[in-house]
C-alpha cells in the first residue's frame, strides 16, 4: 500500500498547511483493512485539523464497530444494512467533531472536511463517502472500476463536508457502495489527483457535447501497481514506499506538478493474486 498527501502550490504560496489527510490500517488476522482520505475545505480556517479528525477517529471508530460486526459479515448483508452501518458510524464521527470544537472553542464549520473510506480485503471492498474525491478498484481480470460518484453542488467546485447540514437526511449525502467480489487493487484520492488519474469527460461527436465520465485510467494505475508490487517484493519498507510515493505526487507527471490543490492518493494491491496486500 502506498499513501501520501502532497501540499498544493496554492497553499505553499499562501503559507497555509496541507489540508488533506490520509491513514491506512491493516489487520491480517481479521482479514480486512481500512484506508481513509480526507480533504479539508479551502474555505474553512481549521480544515487541516478537521481532516486529521476524519482519518484518526475514523479508523478508531471503525475498528470498534468491526469488533461487533466483522467486515466479512457486513459485506454479505443487504445494501440497506450496509448503508445504515455507515450512517451510524458517521454520526459517531460527527460527535467527535462536536467534542473537538467545544474543547478547543472552535466553530464546528471551521473544521469542514470530506471523507472517503475504503474497507478492503481480498474478498471485496466497501466504499463510503461524504463529499467529493474519487475511488476505484481493479478486478481479477485486470479491469478498473469506479466505486464513488463525487457529490457536486450546484456551483462549480462546491461539495459537502461532514460538518455540513446533512444530518436530517443522511441517506441523501452519505453514499456507500459494496463490491462483493474478489479484487486485486484499490485506490482512493482527494479531488486534487483526479485529473491525472481518471477520465472525467469525453466529447460526444453525435451530440456535440462533453459527457461527464468517472473512469479510472488503466494507463495510470497499471504501471503504478506493477511498480508498487516490485517495490514490495524487493523488500522496501512501507516508509520507503511512502517517501517515493510522496515525491511522485509532488511532481511525478505534468498534471501533478501543475496542480494547485493539495493531492492525496492511496493505492493498494495484492503482491500477487494469492497473497495479502
Amino acid at each position: 500500500i502506498a499513501k501520501g498527501s502532497s501540499i498544493g502550490g496554492r497553499h505553499i504560496e499562501d503559507k497555509l498547511p496541507c489540508q488533506d489527510s490520509n491513514a491506512v490500517f491493516f489487520n491480517l488476522e481479521m482479514d480486512y483493512g481500512i484506508a481513509i482520505v480526507s480533504d479539508g475545505a479551502g474555505s474553512a480556517s481549521h480544515s487541516d485539523l478537521g481532516s486529521k479528525i476524519v482519518v484518526d477517529k475514523g479508523i478508531e471508530l471503525l475498528n470498534e464497530r468491526f469488533s461487533e460486526t466483522s467486515f466479512q459479515d457486513l459485506i454479505q448483508k443487504e445494501q440497506i444494512e450496509v448503508d445504515s452501518f455507515f450512517i451510524e458510524f458517521y454520526k459517531l464521527l460527527y460527535k467527535k467533531f462536536e467534542e473537538y470544537s467545544l474543547e478547543n472553542d472552535l466553530p464546528i464549520k471551521s473544521l469542514a472536511a470530506t471523507s472517503i473510506i475504503v474497507v478492503f480485503s481480498k474478498s471485496g471492498l466497501i466504499c463510503s463517502h461524504i463529499g467529493d474525491g474519487r475511488a476505484g478498484y481493479q478486478d481479477l481480470e485486470n479491469n478498473w472500476h469506479s466505486v464513488l460518484e463525487p457529490f457536486k453542488g450546484e456551483e462549480a467546485n462546491q461539495t459537502i463536508f461532514i460538518t455540513s447540514d446533512i444530518w436530517e437526511q443522511p441517506n441523501e449525502f452519505i453514499r456507500t457502495t459494496k463490491v462483493n467480489n474478489q479484487i486485486q487493487s484499490f485506490t482512493l484520492m482527494s479531488d486534487g489527483c483526479e485529473s491525472a488519474t481518471f477520465e472525467l469527460n469525453r466529447f460526444n461527436d453525435e451530440t456535440q457535447l462533453y459527457e461527464r465520465l468517472n473512469n479510472p485510467y488503466p494507463n495510470f494505475f497499471n504501471p503504478n501497481v506493477a511498480i508498487l508490487r516490485e517495490l514490495a517484493t524487493s523488500g522496501k519498507s512501507s516508509e520507503e514506499i511512502d517517501d517515493l510515493w510522496l515525491k511522485f505526487l509532488h511532481n511525478g507527471n505534468s498534471k501533478f506538478e501543475s496542480e494547485i490543490d493539495d493531492k492525496t492518493l492511496i493505492l493498494g494491491t495484492l503482491i500477487n493474486k494469492e497473497n495479502n496486500a
